[in-house]
Parts: structure tokens; C-alpha cells; sequence
């Protein structure tokens, strides 16, 4: 089960998943308020936090009878594994994680000087936000591509078609406002994302992908996971940035053939 981040929706591993259907049942769901997924009370922002999110792929599991699976997650999804290998670690026969976030992560995420670099958390608790990204298709492409760009290792990240795929789907109704409500439930200076459970030593097998060119989430946050984990290994990429699954396909692919056996 593959998980996206944001700004994406499962579009964002479309370079990996033909080649791992070959190894693979790949179940690719969008998150609860991106892509096509169903987007609870947006007045709500409560709905849209972590715990809702991982509980979501408990359900999914359900709803499909599986019982266990290898999972991968990536940007609000190393949230999402973080808490998961805890709450259903039964669920899980291995992890992988792209850029790993640990309770560790917050303070420094909101402090300074990386404020520099996680503004955008704090802009998307007001409302103005919503309507200013999607006042109009390029003010949106000009938002996003900012992100994409300059997360990047290099920039361009996506090709002119790519990136239309991304903004048919950011101007559906609603969309850009879901994704917005992760960082109001989550990310807010006043949000607690962690639960205790989430300070607790995982025995998960779980293999972390740091890229080393990634502005939002550095290397050093790898150093965290030491707390964390008891069962783990950490591959530092060079000339990767925040996007491995788009910038290394190849690197991704192998690596979770190599690790999920």
C-alpha cells in the first residue's frame, strides 16, 4: 500500500507502480480530502487529523480483506507510518518510509530558523489561503509548482503535462481546502499530532529513504529515528530531494523488491 503526501494525491507514485504490479497487488488510495476520496465537514478541521487518517487505513484494509501488507509512506504519510506501525502494528509485515517524520519533528518544523521553510503550514490555517490558491488555475499552478520545484533536488520536477494532471485534480471542488485541513488539524502551533503511543519503541522492520537535497524535511531529522525503532535501516540518496518516488523511480522500485520479501 502505497501512501502520498502532499501537495499529491496517489497520482504521485504513477512512476512505480507499473513496474511493482509485477511483484505486487499496489493499492494506491487517496488520503481523506485529496483526490477523489470523500472529504468530511470541511467546516470541521478536527476530522482531518492523523489519528482519523491512519484509522481510515485500518478500515481500508477491512473493506478489502486484507490482513496484513507491506506499506510505504512519504511526506504526510510518514506521519501516517509513524503512527500506524504502533496503533495496527499487526497490519504490517514490513514499512518503508520516505523522509521520516518522528514526534521529534515538530518543534523543530515549527521553530526557527526552519520557519523559513514551513511557512506555507501556517498560511494554510487561514481561510484566505483556499481562496487565494484557488482563485484561478494559474494562481494555483504558480502555488504548487513552488513546492514541487523547490523541494526538488532539480527543478523542473514535473513536465508540462505531469503538471496538468496535478492541477485537473487541485481544482477539483474542495480539494485544495482537504489537503489545507491536514495542516489546520495537525500543524497548527496549538495541534498535538502525537500520542503517547507514538513515543513508544517500534519492532516494526522498517526502512527509511532520506533524500539529501530535501529543504523540508533534512537529513539531520533521520538521526531521530534511533528513539524510535529498534528494527530499521536509513539510506541517505544523494541527489534527491523531498520527492524520491518521482526524482529515483528506479532507486524506489528496487529497493522495495530488495526490502519486501
Amino acid at each position: 500500500m502505497l501512501l502520498h503526501g502532499w501537495p499529491g494525491f496517489w497520482w504521485e507514485w504513477y512512476k512505480v507502480i507499473g513496474d511493482l504490479a509485477s511483484n505486487y497487488d499496489v493499492i494506491v488510495p487517496d488520503l481523506r480530502g485529496y483526490g477523489d476520496s470523500e472529504k468530511p465537514d470541511l467546516d470541521d478541521p478536527s476530522l482531518y487529523s492523523a489519528e482519523h487518517a491512519i484509522d481510515d487505513i485500518d478500515a481500508l484494509c477491512d473493506a478489502l480483506g486484507i490482513e496484513q501488507a507491506y506499506f510505504v509512506g512519504h511526506d504526510w504519510s510518514a506521519i501516517l507510518m509513524h503512527k500506524f506501525v504502533r496503533k495496527y502494528r499487526h497490519r504490517v509485515i514490513k514499512g518503508m518510509t520516505f523522509d521520516p517524520i518522528t514526534p521529534d519533528f515538530g518543534p523543530f518544523y515549527l521553530g526557527f530558523p526552519h520557519m523559513a521553510e514551513s511557512w506555507y503550514s501556517q498560511f494554510h490555517q487561514t481561510d484566505m489561503s483556499v481562496e487565494l490558491v484557488t482563485s484561478s488555475r494559474e494562481a494555483c499552478a504558480i502555488y504548487f509548482r513552488h513546492f514541487f520545484d523547490h523541494w526538488a533536488y532539480a527543478a523542473p520536477l514535473l513536465s508540462e503535462e505531469e503538471e496538468e494532471v496535478y492541477l485537473d485534480t487541485f481544482m477539483k471542488q474542495d480539494n485544495v481546502r482537504g489537503g489545507f485541513n491536514w495542516y489546520r488539524a495537525n500543524l497548527s502551533v496549538t495541534s498535538a499530532p502525537f500520542s503517547p503511543l507514538d513515543n513508544h519503541v517500534s519492532d516494526v522492520p522498517i526502512t527509511f529513504i532520506q533524500g539529501m537535497g530535501d529543504p523540508v524535511v533534512p537529513p539531520s531529522v533521520a538521526n531521530h529515528v534511533t528513539k524510535y525503532y529498534n528494527n530499521y535501516t536509513v539510506e541517505y540518496v544523494p541527489d534527491c530531494g523531498h520527492y524520491a518516488m518521482v526524482e529515483k523511480p528506479d532507486l524506489v522500485i528496487d529497493r522495495i523488491r530488495r526490502n519486501f520479501t
